[in-house]
């Protein structure tokens, strides 16, 4: 565990969290600390977590930054988890609400979802700031581990780079979890529509790229949004990218988005995805003329349905 040293865990917390009594019994926490723990595994895999760990109990002094920004993401979720769970006690005889009349009320539920949403906020926040540290650093467990291996095959690498194409709030988190969806649509769909000199393509960059990769990388991040939503992906989704783009239809920003919202969004994003498809084809072949983009309302071309 990468907490607790020299039993200073709930103080380490307190200083991470800002919200959580230096004073509280550590050891009810643990329980949810190695809960979150194992989800930033999944995401950073085990050897990276290891060696920051090793960092930790070996007081690396140098290596302090990282520690924090490991132990910041993992300390918030398990906080958040413990006082969802604190919110009623639990006894032999019963579920029970203890609360001090005079000086305390029960919050409204609204406040306890807001509360939440700030939280998880505050953590994938933290999840993010960590992967861009890892993504810059030299642990070489991280540049071996097979996350970051597969992102580096991939026409686009970093979250970073996502953002350029299409909006996901720089979300690290969100294009780790992309990924698969994104290795999915460059492989059978923009790889196969452009043909032989992929490779090739492969090898630019954002900051001096061709219209044919700009095309290419926007063909794949739609495609890789639109898949992700078609098959229910909701939670790799940021908060606010579906009502941002269903608002547009009119609907009001504080309703939530319906299924049949989510699969709207959906079409229009493949769509999109197909029109970028055939200018990175274009762009491919040296196509050099403009494509008019208005209907032809030359008077001769009219018809009238009864």
């Amino acid at each position: 565990m990468i907490f607790n040293k020299n039993n200073n865990g709930s103080r380490e917390l307190r200083e991470l969290t800002g919200n959580y009594y230096a004073t509280n019994d550590f050891s009810k926490i643990t329980g949810e600390i190695n809960a979150a723990t194992d989800e930033i595994i999944e995401l950073i895999s085990q050897p990276v977590y290891a060696t920051i760990e090793g960092y930790y109990k070996s007081d690396a002094s140098d290596q302090a930054d990282i520690i924090r920004k490991l132990q910041r993401p993992i300390a918030l979720l398990a906080t958040l988890r413990l006082y969802q769970k604190n919110d009623l006690s639990h006894e032999d005889s019963g579920r029970k609400v203890k609360l001090d009349q005079d000086n305390e009320k029960l919050p409204w539920q609204w406040q306890l979802d807001r509360d939440d949403a700030i939280h998880l906020e505050e953590y994938y926040k933290a999840v993010d700031i960590l992967i861009r540290a890892l993504n810059s650093s030299d642990i070489q467990q991280w540049k071996s581990s097979k996350a970051y291996k597969q992102s580096q095959q991939l026409i686009i690498r970093n979250g970073e780079s996502f953002e350029s194409y299409f909006p996901i709030q720089r979300s690290e988190r969100t294009y780790l979890l992309l990924v698969p969806f994104i290795r999915e649509v460059q492989k059978l769909q923009v790889e196969r529509a452009y043909g032989a000199g992929w490779s090739a393509l492969l090898t630019e960059d954002n900051d001096d790229e061709t219209a044919a990769h700009y095309a290419a990388c926007k063909a794949v991040a739609l495609l890789a949004m639109s898949t992700a939503l078609r098959r229910n992906q909701l939670q790799l989704i940021p908060a606010g990218v579906i009502r941002t783009y269903v608002a547009e239809s009119g609907a009001m920003n504080s309703t939530p988005a319906t299924l049949a919202d989510i699969r709207l969004l959906a079409e229009w994003m493949a769509d999109d995805a197909a029109t970028w498809i055939d200018e990175m084809k274009r762009a491919r072949d040296g196509a050099t003329v403009e494509r008019n983009i208005m209907p032809n309302n030359d008077p001769r071309n009219k018809f009238m349905r009864l």
